[in-house]
């Protein structure tokens, strides 16, 4: 799994890489890609040391820091960080249904949610966010060499049994969540999971991965489909003569689910397996550092 874990990094930062000048060029949001999605690198009440600065006659004596001052002839106050205790939390989606993958396509939906997951995290971290990942709980990382080990967690969550829905824990106030899924389930299953979160104050971000043939049925003549999560077979006896009344449902379908999110103050997204991953990268980002999403 070493391996798979090393290649799952190196595809991640390299889709990271070039999005920071862009943001910044783009959107003008330097201080959301430099500074950190929430710009808490600001003087503060906080437990995490920023800078010295010289003393001020409004400075109380107590901020004084006497061991910098003795090194010049200035005297020096320690400035904390400001913090918003604020993370982002992650999770993707891996029921057998992610493990779909048409034939023109290079890897299942399960690799690519994987691979964008980590390149959130890789951004994140790198702008001085918190992330963690829902599967696991525990405390969120922080610092760039945090990434194997998000990496390994990312790759070992294959050995939880998985589920279509996130784990509904309890999270701090100010967090956001990022949760990828094809969300081939129920309208009031995912409201119901999105209704657990908002509930606790939280923000959320859903971005649904598609491989190309569950978009357009491309298939043509007699076809056998075969559910992935035991929903049995169903064979169609002419493809195309369905192909319109199947578009109406998955666009209906997808309006229900963006409705939910929209209700709740959520963004989602989608994205499409054959789609490049840094494009859909850009627009998750830019969602997070609170510009407008829009359909991948």
């Amino acid at each position: 799994m070493a391996q798979s874990v090393l290649d799952l990094q190196r595809r991640a930062e390299a889709i990271a890489a070039p999005l920071p000048p862009l943001l910044i060029a783009a959107q003008r949001i330097a201080a959301s890609v430099l500074q950190g999605v929430h710009g808490r690198r600001q003087p503060g009440s906080g437990e995490t040391f920023w800078q010295f600065r010289g003393y001020q006659s409004t400075d109380s004596v107590s901020l004084i820091d006497w061991r910098q001052s003795a090194k010049s002839q200035r005297v020096y106050v320690r400035e904390q960080e400001w913090e918003a205790s604020q993370s982002v939390w992650l999770w993707c989606d891996q029921s057998p249904s992610m493990n779909y993958q048409s034939d023109e396509v290079p890897e299942p939906k399960v690799v690519r949610a994987k691979l964008l997951l980590l390149a959130i995290a890789t951004l994140l971290l790198r702008a001085g966010e918190q992330v963690g990942l829902l599967e696991y709980g525990g405390k969120p990382m922080r610092g760039v060499s945090a990434l194997p080990r998000l990496a390994e967690g990312i790759m070992g969550q294959n050995e939880i049994a998985g589920s279509s829905m996130p784990p509904l824990v309890s999270l701090s106030r100010h967090a956001q969540v990022v949760l990828i899924s094809d969300f081939l389930v129920s309208p009031d299953e995912l409201q119901s999971v999105i209704q657990w979160f908002a509930g606790q104050g939280l923000v959320g971000h859903l971005i649904q991965t598609f491989d190309p043939a569950e978009e357009t049925l491309p298939f043509v003549g007699r076809a056998r489909f075969t559910g992935l999560e035991g929903e049995g077979e169903t064979v169609i006896g002419r493809v195309e003569t369905v192909r319109t009344d199947y578009s109406k449902q998955l666009a209906a379908h997808r309006e229900n689910l963006s409705d939910i999110a929209r209700r709740m103050g959520w963004t989602f997204l989608t994205h499409r397996s054959d789609h490049s991953p840094a494009t859909a990268l850009l627009s998750i980002y830019l969602m997070l550092s609170g510009s407008l999403g829009r359909l991948i």
